[in-house]
């Protein structure tokens, strides 16, 4: 399946994401950004019960392929992790929705809230809703992103119906049940668990692909019944996943530091208001002074407060470059910048071309 989708999906030349970017040229998702472009969290939701994202990453030669299955259709997306960059450093993202994580090959890295986890070839990773992660693309790896809305896995899990042998009906208790269980209890903003499923031995390449490529192709091809064998067949990789003889299933608490948590209400914050913020304002609004603030900034991020909040501004700058008529000069003045020459000096340093040049270079397609 690896090598097949790979040809097809290098036959293409474009960046993907979101009809946000369409300026950019790039193709519809079934992914909805609920704050696309946020250098803080984003936020994805999925309109339909469940989808399917199969991802590639070829780091030396500069590769990055997204390719999504829904029940609808496929949307094959192409781009280069080159382009992606384009668009700045990805930030963590939370979701509406589970999501599992299934490597097919290589070595991944993912970011799930302040811990780094690594994850190879037959491993896997089930997210609860709203965790905050993101995959790293500095290895190669492929792999599939299984994202379902709870209504979904509880039918697929509720239509598993088994029979003893006297005829009476009973059902297999599994992660996803404790799962719901827990969350019922416990507010989604605190529900940050995760749960690890590492291989015990070899990879079982011939029962793992067998499940995930007929789920694939049943996808692929508009025949009848096909949504039902796809509950089917998540059915078998979740029996696949809990086999303790193949696999060690773990439960982690992912939880943010204090000092994080003070990060993200200050990115929040500068954020919303593109950096235009004072000092004591800040101090308000945290109910810290801002040494204090300035320190933790510092410690976390690597740059000054006042740095900080030049980024935001400098972001801000971008947007009314490519989304307003304004002239430099004009924005220099709405962003509080009296020099034009410091201003420009800012942002060529910033992202390392002149503010006209960007404005040029974006306008015409990039």
């Amino acid at each position: 399946m690896s090598r097949r989708t790979n040809q097809e999906l290098q036959k293409n030349d474009k960046l993907s994401q979101d009809n946000f970017l369409k300026d950019l040229g790039i193709q519809k998702s079934f992914l909805k950004f609920g704050n696309f472009g946020s250098s803080v969290i984003e936020y994805l939701e999925i309109g339909m019960p469940y989808m399917i994202l199969y991802e590639s990453v070829i780091a030396g030669q500069d590769k990055a392929v997204t390719l999504e299955f829904t029940e609808s259709r496929k949307n094959y997306i192409y781009s280069t992790r080159s382009a992606l960059k384009v668009l700045g450093e990805r930030p963590l993202h939370a979701h509406d929705f589970y999501e599992l994580t299934i490597v097919l090959s290589g070595e991944v890295t993912i970011q799930i809230e302040d811990e780094f986890v690594t994850y190879h070839a037959g491993d896997c990773c089930l997210c609860n809703r709203n965790i905050h992660h993101r995959e790293l693309q500095d290895h190669d790896f492929e792999l599939l992103l299984f994202m379902f809305k709870e209504e979904y896995i509880r039918s697929v899990i509720e239509e598993d119906i088994l029979y003893d042998e006297s005829g009476n009906i009973y059902k297999k208790d599994n992660i996803f049940h404790r799962l719901f269980l827990k969350n019922e209890k416990i507010s989604i903003y605190t529900a940050k668990e995760y749960i690890d499923f590492r291989l015990k031995e070899e990879f079982d390449q011939n029962l793992f692909f067998s499940i995930i490529n007929s789920i694939l192709k049943e996808l692929s091809e508009k025949r009848s019944g096909r949504s039902y064998l796809i509950k089917g067949y998540f059915c078998r990789f979740i029996e696949l996943l809990t086999n303790p003889l193949k696999y060690q299933v773990t439960t982690h608490q992912g939880k943010l530091s204090r000092e994080e948590e003070m990060v993200y209400q200050i990115s929040m914050i500068l954020e919303d208001c593109h950096g235009h913020i004072s000092n004591e304002e800040l101090e308000q609004r945290l109910n810290y002074n801002r040494d204090y603030i300035n320190r933790i900034v510092k410690k976390r991020i690597g740059k000054n407060l006042s740095e900080y909040k030049r980024d935001f501004l400098l972001k801000e700058a971008c947007h009314l470059l490519l989304k307003t008529d304004l002239k430099i000069s004009e924005i220099c003045e709405t962003l509080g910048y009296s020099n034009r020459n410091f201003f420009n000096k800012l942002f060529t340093e910033q992202y390392g071309i002149t503010p006209s040049k960007y404005r040029a270079f974006k306008g015409e397609g990039m």
